[in-house]
């Protein structure tokens, strides 16, 4: 999910229509997921483009109309499901919160680096 919304995030782009398409490669691929990607500002969330809300995988108006711009920092979060067939069929969730930046030339990378690892704690 990290490299479809990555791919998909583009300067000029709206939040909405960024998350209509990565929602799109989600399903062909398989995905249960969800999308939940803001701008960071000086004060937590901050002014800029919503790509879904994770109770609002269909749009948000207003706030997903945004364009995407250069010079942004967002937090890209993500839920992905599964049912676990050893779990009688129980659904499980995971969630996982990274943040990107969008730069002057408007490419998207990761602020630090992406985890591609679970942490065990004991």
């Amino acid at each position: 999910m990290q490299d479809i919304l990555m791919e998909k995030m583009k300067v000029g782009r709206t939040g909405n229509e960024v998350l209509a398409d990565s929602i799109a490669t989600m399903k062909s691929e398989g995905i249960n997921g969800t999308f939940y990607t803001h701008p960071i500002g000086d004060h937590g969330h901050g002014a800029g483009p919503l790509i879904g809300l994770w109770d609002r995988q269909e749009g948000v108006p207003g706030r997903g109309d945004v364009r995407i711009i250069p010079d942004s920092w967002f937090s890209i979060e993500l839920g992905a499901r599964t049912k676990i067939p050893e779990w009688d069929g129980q659904e499980m969730s995971v969630g996982q919160e990274e943040d990107a930046v969008v730069d002057a030339q408007g490419k998207v990378s990761w602020v630090l680096r992406r985890q591609t690892k679970y942490h065990l704690v004991k």
